[in-house]
């Protein structure tokens, strides 16, 4: 903890998880404090353990008093964030019809109250210190629209939004705010085509790449927009697909 450098504490929220855990082994092997934070207790400390001067924080991210608990934590142990990195989520297929009004709100609010409620709370304290990078991963499906996933679209539309708008209000006050666009990344979340091998074999076949995505991706491309080499991007987009939509 005596090896702390102030200029690069970073926060990765949905760390329990493939992306959100691959990003933050990214971030720590570049010089980066980090925090990792996920609603499930037991995932995100077997992540943490895995590398050397992490700490894990379980926070339902939906809730505003868990997320005052997590700024409170950083704070205490690390000092202020320089780096948020929104990476929760959830993601099952779904037709409009027959959505319930829970599986509604689990929707909206993992993938976008989430990020609001993190960013509304970290971008004081960033400010106050000043300045710090916002990155929020959303998905191609916030770009356009595609078959049985009309709400988690919705969400990510929002978080991309939200990003463009917080570079809107608070660029000039010292925060860089940017998005990362996911296509198909090879994720237990992805099993719903992932546990089909013909029909993956499919998708691949259209895509540019010839292969879906991988964490190493998405990671990389986290790295990219946290480093001095992204400096003048602001309320970027940056789509790591593969080709799938040119």
């Amino acid at each position: 903890m005596n090896n702390i450098n102030p200029t690069k504490i970073a926060v990765i929220t949905g760390a329990g998880g493939a992306i959100g855990s691959g990003i933050a082994v990214k971030l720590a092997s570049e010089g980066y404090s980090v925090v990792l934070t996920d609603l499930k207790s037991d995932a995100v400390q077997s992540q943490s353990s895995k590398i050397e001067g992490a700490l894990a924080f379980a926070a339902d991210l939906r809730n505003e008093s868990e997320v005052l608990a997590l700024l409170d934590f950083v704070t205490e142990k690390f000092g202020t964030a320089t780096l948020l990195v929104n990476a929760a989520g959830v993601f099952f297929e779904h037709k409009l019809t027959e959505t319930t009004v829970e599986q509604f709100d689990l929707l909206i609010d993992a993938n976008l109250k989430g990020t609001f409620l993190t960013c509304k709370t970290f971008i004081p304290e960033m400010i106050a210190n000043g300045g710090g990078s916002i990155i929020n991963i959303a998905s191609t499906a916030g770009l356009y629209a595609s078959s049985t996933r009309p709400l988690y679209s919705v969400a990510k539309a929002g978080v991309i939004m939200l990003t463009r708008s917080i570079t809107v209000d608070y660029g000039s006050k010292g925060i860089r705010a940017n998005v990362i666009c996911p296509g198909l990344i090879d994720t237990p979340m992805a099993d719903w085509i992932t546990s089909r091998p013909e029909a993956l074999k499919a998708w691949e076949a259209n895509l540019p790449a010839g292969r879906i995505g991988t964490v190493e991706d998405i990671s990389k491309a986290v790295s990219f927009l946290a480093s001095e080499n992204s400096s003048y991007m602001h309320a970027g987009i940056m789509v790591v697909d593969g080709g799938g939509r040119p």
